[in-house]
């Protein structure tokens, strides 16, 4: 089994609370959302970056079984306060948020744009960056996933 690295998932979205999701590794080899995300209703990105550290601090290691979890059970859904996890998915983007490896100096931030199944963009993050630079990549990369969908879309 790989060593687990550590992860996080931020959903963002343009007019609601930004909602940040620390995580667990099971010993199936799965990562899966822990209870309680944090939701940001204060709407200020100078947050998000803090938020996000405290996150990717509280990844652990911790066993549970899945199976009988309904997409509905989802933290982040659960959080966001939407009626259906299909208006969840159509408001927020998803931000995977990955240490690069087991040294753990760099993260990975990736978000598909919605609609992509074969795209997505990703930018690295300094783990001892400056906020302010960290929220700017962050800050880009939600942008340019959301630029790219509207790009796209048909109508």
């Amino acid at each position: 089994m790989p060593v687990p690295l550590r992860f996080a998932r931020l959903y963002l979205s343009e007019n609601k609370p930004a909602i940040i999701a620390a995580m667990h590794f099971n010993s199936a080899g799965i990562y899966y959302e822990q209870e309680d995300p944090f939701v940001d209703k204060s709407g200020d990105w100078d947050t998000l970056v803090a938020s996000l550290r405290s996150a990717l601090a509280r990844f652990s290691l911790r066993d549970k079984n899945l199976r009988d979890h309904k997409k509905t059970d989802w933290p982040a859904f659960r959080g966001s306060g939407c009626r259906s996890v299909r208006q969840f998915e159509d408001l927020y983007l998803q931000i995977e948020v990955r240490a690069v490896n087991e040294a753990e100096f760099y993260y990975y931030a990736s978000c598909q744009p919605r609609g992509e199944k074969d795209i997505t963009l990703q930018v690295t993050l300094n783990r001892y960056g400056k906020d302010d630079e960290i929220d700017g990549l962050l800050r880009k990369l939600f942008k340019a996933s959301l630029r790219w969908a509207a790009d796209s879309d048909p109508d």
